[in-house]
């Protein structure tokens, strides 16, 4: 209650999201001398029936610790060999590179992806909020480039009809897939 839902942090379902990242304590054969993720700053997170949930940072992986795993204690990863291993390993390559300080961007969206779904979003956002496309358009594109002289035959009309479009099918069922990788079919 005391932060809006854009600085609240969002825990996934690890079995949803291959990019949260499965810790548990290493068995005590496996254990490495000095823990490498041990080292870094762990906020406060959000504890369920699952385990602790924490975002290290606000584009940082979900860390869920499993099965009383602590953060200041040694730790060991767990991939579920399931159609999302390959998915999840990426995003644990990821967070090893986080850990020593090289910061990779997650990669399963691009940028012109990630405009897209913002546009999506506000589309869906206006229109709940009754705003007709054109006041839509105006407000994502700017009026300088919409105006309603040339609405009609605008290229804008028909990319604020399909971003709206495209949002409603993204909030009705398709947001899930945002969270899975794209992978090239060879």
């Amino acid at each position: 209650p005391d932060r809006s839902a854009a600085e609240q942090p969002v825990y996934w379902a690890p079995e949803i999201d291959p990019g949260v990242i499965n810790l548990i304590e290493p068995p005590t054969s496996l254990r490495a001398e000095q823990g490498r993720a041990a080292n870094i700053p762990y906020p406060q997170g959000e504890r369920d029936e699952i385990g602790l949930h924490i975002r290290p940072s606000p584009e940082g992986p979900q860390l869920a610790f499993l099965n009383g795993a602590q953060p200041d204690k040694p730790l060991a990863v767990v991939i579920p060999l399931d159609d999302l291993a390959l998915d999840r390993l990426s995003s644990i390559e990821r967070f090893i590179h986080s850990i020593g300080g090289k910061h990779r961007p997650d990669a399963r969206l691009t940028p012109p992806q990630r405009r897209r779904l913002s546009h999506m979003l506000r589309c869906i956002d206006g229109r709940e909020q009754q705003a007709s496309h054109f006041e839509v358009a105006m407000a994502l594109f700017g009026r300088r480039l919409v105006s309603r002289e040339d609405w009609h035959d605008s290229s804008f009309r028909y990319l604020t009809h399909r971003l709206a479009r495209d949002g409603a099918k993204m909030v009705e069922r398709g947001y899930r897939q945002l969270l899975l990788f794209r992978r090239r079919h060879t």
